[in-house]
């Protein structure tokens, strides 16, 4: 499914499919919040299911949504690249520069007037509130994390599990101790 939407927005940019093919054959790994896929890169730039281990993976979180609606720049340094981070950066990069055009889209269904009318309430509708709603979110998870800590940070999580550890040796130095005891006084 990630292959066909992606193929569909590649079909309207020839330039990012022809980048895109400068890498034919080679396996990325996209994790988005809703749905995520391992892809080949085919030779006239478009994607393909693929079968074997991806060389790339790139993990876009919830958070790099809302902030590319406001900063582009910060959004790309909550990207995560692993493995080919070369690979993972070109492909990216040229996802990012991806637009989906919903009024053509919709003029296949509708027709041309129809379809930019929608679009244009669309905008309407969706862009203040949503601007306000993405900014509400970044602003809740922040205060979540920092004021009224219901989002856990990794500071406390990783605390968290060096206790455990600690409490784990602990106790495997108690029961080794006693069992020496219990051993002395036999």
């Amino acid at each position: 499914m990630l292959a066909r939407i992606l193929n569909r927005m590649l079909s309207h940019d020839a330039a990012a499919a022809a980048a895109l093919a400068k890498y034919p054959g080679r396996v990325v790994r996209l994790v988005l919040p809703v749905l995520s896929g391992t892809l080949t890169i085919q030779p006239d730039g478009t994607f393909d299911r693929a079968t074997g281990p991806a060389e790339a993976t790139i993990t876009l979180s919830p958070t790099f949504f809302t902030t590319w609606l406001f900063d582009r720049d910060a959004a790309s340094k909550k990207a995560g690249l692993n493995g080919d981070t070369e690979l993972a950066a070109a492909v990216g990069q040229v996802l990012a520069g991806l637009r989906w055009d919903m009024a053509e889209e919709l003029s296949q269904l509708v027709g041309d007037v129809a379809a930019h009318r929608i679009t244009w309430l669309a905008g309407k509708i969706g862009g203040v509130p949503g601007a306000i709603g993405s900014r509400l979110l970044i602003e809740l998870t922040e205060y979540w994390r920092d004021e009224a800590p219901l989002v856990v940070t990794k500071r406390h999580v990783d605390d968290f599990c060096g206790g455990v550890d600690t409490l784990r040796d602990d106790l495997a130095r108690l029961e080794a101790r006693l069992e020496r005891l219990s051993i002395k006084s036999l």
